[in-house]
């Protein structure tokens, strides 16, 4: 670049790159949609790979995404080349999980899906018992 050309010039040769909503977000939507019907269920990476033209060719992109716009999205492997996907959270604010305990604040019964249990005070041996 010569020394005669201005910014202004440079800033108006600049590609311009609109809001970026294309189909990879319908993608990623589509995505979201197959695992929230699934709930705790999972959902097999090698189903999105089988499905291009619903989840596009690299579904982990989409996965990355929804992760990305802050959808928490747990996986684990499966065999030696697969991989589970299964939704935790939705953008960080409802829970996913199914069943009577779906909406709790408790943190026990999110993650175990059942209630959390009531015992009196721990007994921790002889050592910490109460003395009155």
């Amino acid at each position: 670049m010569g020394s005669d050309t201005a910014l202004s010039e440079v800033l108006q040769a600049r590609p311009h790159r609109g809001r970026r909503r294309p189909r990879a977000c319908s993608l990623s939507e589509k995505v979201l949609h197959l695992l929230r019907e699934r709930g705790p269920q999972n959902v097999l990476g090698s189903e999105l790979y089988a499905r291009p033209e619903l989840y596009g060719r690299s579904p982990r992109n989409r996965i990355s995404e929804l992760r990305r716009h802050g959808h928490l999205i747990g996986g684990k492997s499966h065999g030696c080349a697969d991989w589970w996907y299964r939704p935790i959270r939705d953008n960080g604010t409802q829970p996913l999980a199914v069943g009577p305990l779906k909406g709790s604040s408790d943190w026990f019964e999110r993650q175990t899906g059942k209630p959390r249990p009531t015992s009196s005070a721990p007994d921790f041996g002889p050592l910490f018992r109460v003395v009155r």
